[in-house]
Order: C-alpha cells, then sequence, then structure tokens
C-alpha cells in the first residue's frame, strides 16, 4: 500500500517534519519530499509533472500560510491534511477541501485514521480514478462531537449566524449548530460571499432569507430576527434602498 503514496510535508518546524515523517514511516510511506520553506515547496509542486496523493501541511508558516498554498496547490494534490497546533484555523481548513485537520502532537492513531479515509475514498473512484475534481464546495464543516467526524453544512441553507462569547450559533433552514469560533474568525471565512452581511456585532444574516425589516429590526426565515446596530445600519439600509422597487410614470 505504501508505494502507492506520493506525499510531501510542508512545515517551517524541522523537528516536527522530522516528527511527522516518522510516524508515516511506520504506516509503510515514505515522504516524496518534505520542506521547511512553503514557497520552496509551492515551486516545485506546481511544476512537478504528475500528482502528489498527500499534502500534509503546517498551517502558521511565515511568508505562505498552510492555507495560502493549499489554495494555490489545487489541481496539484489529490488529498490535503492539514497540522496545526491551533484548532481556530479548521472552518477555514475545510473551506479549502481539506480531508483533515489534525491537532499536534499528532499520534500513531491520526495517522491510522487519515490513511484509513483516504484508502476509503479511493477506493470508491469510478474504473480506478484518482484524481479528485476541483469542483467549488459551497459548504462548511463542524466538528460532530466525535473526534475525525464532522457535519456538513450547506451555506444556502444558514439563515443566521449569531455570536455569544467564543461561539457562534448557526441557523439553518430545518436545524441550529454550534461551534467555537468567534463572529471576526466567521466574517473572514465569508469576505467574498456577498449573499451574507453582518448587521451587528453579534449577528450576521443571509440576505435573501429576509422576510421583513421594521425600523431596527430584521425578521428572517423560519421566524428568526435580528437587530441592526447603528455601526452596520448605514450598509444595510444601503442595500435596502438600493432595491426598492420604484413607482414608475
Amino acid at each position: 500500500m505504501g508505494e502507492k503514496f506520493k506525499y510531501i510535508i510542508v512545515d517551517d518546524d524541522p523537528d516536527a517534519n522530522i516528527a511527522l515523517s516518522k510516524l508515516l514511516y511506520q504506516q509503510g510511506l515514505v515522504p516524496y519530499k518534505t520542506y521547511t520553506d512553503p514557497l520552496l515547496a509551492l515551486s516545485d509542486i506546481l511544476s512537478h509533472n504528475g500528482f502528489i496523493e498527500i499534502a500534509f501541511l503546517d498551517v502558521d508558516m511565515p511568508l505562505l500560510s498552510g492555507l495560502e498554498l493549499a489554495e494555490r496547490i489545487k489541481g496539484k494534490v489529490h488529498f490535503v491534511v492539514f497540522v496545526t497546533a491551533f484548532r481556530e484555523y479548521s472552518l477555514k481548513a475545510f473551506r479549502v477541501n481539506a480531508i483533515q485537520y489534525l491537532i499536534k502532537p499528532i499520534t500513531k492513531l491520526d495517522l491510522i485514521e487519515v490513511i484509513s479515509q483516504i484508502n476509503q475514498i479511493r477506493l470508491s473512484y469510478p474504473q480506478g480514478e484518482k484524481q479528485i475534481t476541483d469542483a467549488p464546495d459551497d459548504g462548511i464543516y463542524l466538528l460532530a462531537g466525535i473526534k475525525g467526524q464532522y457535519l456538513r453544512l450547506e451555506m444556502s441553507t444558514i439563515i443566521l449566524f449569531s455570536a455569544e462569547k467564543n461561539q457562534i450559533h448557526i441557523y439553518t433552514d430545518s436545524a441550529a449548530y454550534m461551534a467555537n469560533a468567534g463572529i471576526s474568525r466567521v466574517m473572514d471565512d465569508l469576505h467574498n460571499d456577498s449573499r451574507f452581511m453582518r448587521i451587528h456585532k453579534s449577528h450576521i444574516i443571509r440576505l435573501n432569507a429576509i422576510k421583513q425589516v421594521v425600523a431596527n429590526l430584521v425578521y428572517l426565515d423560519n421566524g428568526y430576527r435580528a437587530p441592526v446596530s447603528p455601526q452596520y445600519r448605514t450598509a444595510f439600509f444601503n442595500y435596502i434602498q438600493q432595491r426598492i422597487l420604484k413607482n414608475r410614470p
């Protein structure tokens, strides 16, 4: 099995590279290359003739983060696995189609689960096809409460994000969920998504879920509602004004 995997490790910490290589070697896997410089890794991957099966990427690196690197090597790497000491990047990680997000220190069991997951996916390819298409994933992933299990939510079903301390409540067409993330982190993930707008320090709404606006209160689908705070009032009501149906002569 091991010889079928061509993988790389990109981590600016040389000791972390060595530790992960040793664990993977115990699974019968030998690295194609390891890097401490993400820019060199990017150059090599883009010029490589063929595909890299797995890229193990640290998230927090100078010059080029693992998240940025993953975006730039789409189409050249079949599976991306993030390895990091920070949990707070998990939502962004799955937005770039990472298959797993492992928290350091990585254990032998972590890697057994990852390799097993990849093998299951590879076996499901029709007629031995091994490439994963680079289709956009219009969803976010939440930890499902059990290590290695994640719940996917379609962005088009989300009505409201509501923050409370360091947790975010996510209200959809059919249910409500909670994640350990601040609202600023959610806004970072949504910065290019024009379907959503922040209208309060604690609330982000999906604009086409608006049912009615009364003064500074927005009524949404499924009976949800959220206030508009002064800080966001101008931008929100400019949006409304641009869509008012004008009386025509």
